[in-house]
């Protein structure tokens, strides 16, 4: 539909250009002969259906047009016959359909929404064309154009149809209904089906209802700080009268001018009345009255986002007021919610004048910021309301450079402060508090180091800034808060490095003691397996470290992922400094490819360590990691059940149900897991449902032998794909239709998956 539309506004384009050098005489199909010209001849040639009379200038249109594009031919005029091969004259006539019957008092306009909602009978490709100058454009154009009807609701009898137009229209557009397939224009001429002329008056269609669907004030505000206000209207053509109250108020192009407004503290209420048979849409109601009521601004006064906080003590915030505003911000009287607020900076930027006004703080959801010219006269030069915002939280961590993130305030050395950001515009701003702890700052860092003398808890405070602000306002402290928790002030204890006291001993094959490094892999012989020891080194320890605490972890996995229990070991010890060497064997007897984990970590103690707030169970630690070398293949039998074998050689088909074990050899990786290619050979059960095809493939056992793809899904199990060649001891194999015998050798290939439990073997 949208593609017809597009071709038909084409095609109404064009022949609108063509219409400004060529005159158009158009006529309802099967209606009377009209005259072409006044003087003259018409030269033709005429297409099938159209009859010239005598004269020469008379035309009588075609019965019937079964084709659109046979409505319109363009012929030449001229004086006489002779000049009929030379003219370039030209007149275009247009065979249109019946008239329709428009029912103009039920048809309906909507200039916001750019459409026309006609109403009659004939309304199948009856046009609208519009033509109308905006009043509220600063530099308004001529909007015309014509669309016609593509879709009535109903081909015969009353109908509805809507029209597409220019959006934005005026409400007294000058609108024109055109008969179907017809044209409208200045050189256009239209004679209805008696050969009458029609006035261009009788296509006039005055919609019984204009409706206006987008907001008609399109002001949020009344200016009056340099004169009268006005307020923009969408449609000032469409209101008949304004009423404003005390204020004096009219109705201009594109606006209503306001004069007489009282002061900024009071608002203005506008009652604009439609004119007749126009009406704004409001959900499913139609109303003639609009009633609106806007704030009135002497001098713009604006709130900045992110100053105007609520529950804070001592609060500030932050006004801008526009630079056409002629005050001085510091002879004025401001107020927040009637109560005084106090001007303690005031900073010029391009954009306006910036007051840093200091006020006793509020816990409403609303606030009102309002200057005064003076006590007592009361008048209201800037005035403005805007929503609060809740208090912003500082979330702050300290953290010493070689040990990572600690929840107390240090004495013995300082500590980084870092600040996280909670979504807000401002940043949190370290301030020192007396007798408890100072700040320093060093390239670009921040330090808090608690008073030698200090102890107890304390909470940490930060000034609220805004760094966008402009000049000094930028440092200024909007509020002093106090972080939500109390930390402690003590010493801080270092943490040893774990590596340092504890070592993993293993003997190499020649039966030396090797010391393994931690967070490395490291491969042990298997003849030396059960050599392998921790080692505690408590005589490394200094005094000044300060005893330890550690646990030790000893466990043992077998190549499948199960845990040896025999095998581990889970200690808590208390390290004194200059103690004797501990030796912890790794117990229980290990075999190939089985896994060895030693982990060592400090208790997560506060009162005895500078711990990280953010993982107390395992800073510092360390690990240690081997495994005991073994064999590079591993041959096994499993259980294997094929869940539908397909045999590939003639006769081909499904073997629904196979069971077997078969004998696998696989190669090893370095970890001791099987490689997913491997050989089998086994017998299996093959064919053990008879399948549902014509060929009938009777149970039988066979000897498989191949290549295989394993992956394993747990303990003992794994799902696979094979490829066998099979030895199949089997009767033969008929046709279930006839019960012929179908000739086939013993031997096959089938593949298919399969799921495997088990692995009983050993590795070499």
């Amino acid at each position: 539909m949208e593609f017809v539309r597009a071709l038909c506004v084409a095609w109404l384009l064009v022949a609108g250009l063509a219409t400004a050098a060529t005159p158009v005489v158009q006529v309802p199909e099967g209606g009377a002969g009209v005259p072409v010209i006044t003087k003259g001849i018409v030269c033709g040639p005429l297409r099938p259906g159209w009859t010239l009379a005598a004269d020469g200038r008379t035309l009588r249109p075609p019965s019937r047009v079964e084709q659109d594009d046979a409505r319109v031919q363009e012929l030449k005029v001229a004086a006489t016959p002779a000049q009929c091969e030379t003219t370039e004259e030209r007149v275009t006539v247009i065979a249109t359909g019946s008239f329709p019957r428009v029912d103009a008092s039920a048809s309906n306009f909507f200039p916001d929404d750019g459409r026309v909602e006609l109403r009659g009978v004939g309304l199948d490709h009856v046009g609208i064309y519009w033509s109308g100058t905006p009043r509220n454009e600063a530099e308004p154009k001529l909007m015309e154009g014509q669309d016609v009807c593509l879709a009535p609701s109903a081909e015969k009898g009353l109908a509805n149809c809507t029209v597409p137009v220019a959006r934005g229209l005026p409400t007294d557009a000058a609108l024109y209904w055109t008969p179907p397939h017809g044209r409208q224009g200045r050189d256009v001429t239209t004679y209805d089906a008696s050969g009458n002329m029609v006035e261009l008056e009788t296509f006039r269609l005055r919609p019984g209802r204009t409706i206006l669907t987008q907001p008609l004030i399109q002001s949020g505000g009344v200016d009056v700080s340099r004169g009268p206000g006005s307020v923009a209207l969408s449609h000032s053509e469409a209101v008949s009268s304004v009423d404003c109250g005390p204020v004096r108020c009219e109705v201009n192009e594109g606006t209503v001018s306001l004069r007489n407004v009282p002061g900024v503290d009071v608002s203005v209420t506008l009652k604009l009345r439609l004119s007749p048979r126009i009406y704004f849409l409001r959900g499913e109601a139609l109303e003639q009255v609009i009633q609106e009521t806007l704030p009135v601004l002497a001098c713009p006064l604006f709130a900045v986002d992110g100053t105007v906080l609520r529950d804070a003590e001592n609060a500030a915030m932050v006004v801008r007021l526009d630079s056409s505003c002629q005050h001085d911000p510091r002879k004025l009287l401001w107020s927040m919610n009637d109560q005084r607020a106090r001007v303690e900076r005031v900073v010029k930027a391009p954009d306006g004048v910036y007051v840093l006004l200091r006020t006793g703080g509020t816990s409403e959801q609303q606030v009102t910021v309002s200057a005064q010219t003076s006590r007592v006269e009361g008048s209201v030069v800037a005035s403005d309301t805007t929503k609060t915002l809740p208090l912003p939280v500082p979330r702050a961590s300290l953290e010493l450079a070689s040990e990572g993130a600690i929840d107390f305030i240090p004495i013995n050395r300082p500590a980084e402060l870092h600040v996280a950001s909670s979504g807000e515009q401002g940043r949190f701003v370290p301030r020192p508090v007396a007798g408890a702890y100072s700040v320093t700052t060093r390239d670009g860092t921040t330090y808090i180091q608690g008073e030698p003398t200090a102890g107890g808890f304390v909470a940490l405070r930060f000034g609220y800034q805004l760094p966008t602000l402009p000049g000094e306002l930028a440092t200024a402290d909007l509020f002093i808060v106090n972080e939500r928790v109390q930390r402690s002030v003590r010493e801080a204890s270092v943490p040893i490095r774990v590596e340092n006291v504890v070592e993993l001993v293993c003997a190499d094959k020649e039966g030396k003691d090797q010391v393994l490094e931690p967070s490395r892999p490291h491969r042990v012989a298997y003849a030396m397996r059960n050599s392998c020891r921790v080692i505690i080194h408590r005589e490394r320890l200094k005094p000044e470290q300060g005893t330890q605490e550690i646990v030790l972890r000893i466990d043992v996995t077998k190549p499948d992922g199960s845990a040896r229990g025999e095998s581990r070991v889970e200690q808590r010890m208390l390290l004194r400094p200059q103690g004797e060497a501990r030796v912890i064997p790794v117990p229980g007897q290990l075999g190939q490819y089985d896994r060895i984990l030693v982990q060592v970590s400090l208790v997560a103690d506060e009162s005895r360590y500078a711990l990280s707030t953010t993982d107390r169970s395992g800073l510092p630690s360390a690990q240690w990691t081997a495994i005991v070398s073994g064999g590079r293949f591993r041959l096994y039998t499993t259980a294997t059940i094929p869940a539908g074998l397909y045999r590939a050689t003639e006769p081909s088909g499904q073997l629904i149900l196979n069971f077997g074990v078969v004998s696998r050899l696989a190669l090893l990786n370095n970890e001791g897991q099987e490689r997913l290619l491997g050989i089998e050979m086994g017998l299996m059960g093959m064919g053990l449902i008879p399948q549902s095809g014509d060929i009938e493939f009777p149970p039988t056992l066979a000897v498989v032998m191949g290549l295989s793809l394993r992956v394993p899904i747990g303990p003992g199990a794994a799902v696979g794909a094979q490829a066998w060649v099979a030895r199949e001891f089997r009767d033969d194999i008929t046709r279930r239709s006839d019960g012929s015998v179908v000739p086939s050798s013993r031997w096959s290939f089938i593949f298919g998956p399969s799921i495997s439990v088990g692995n009983v073997g050993f590795n070499l």
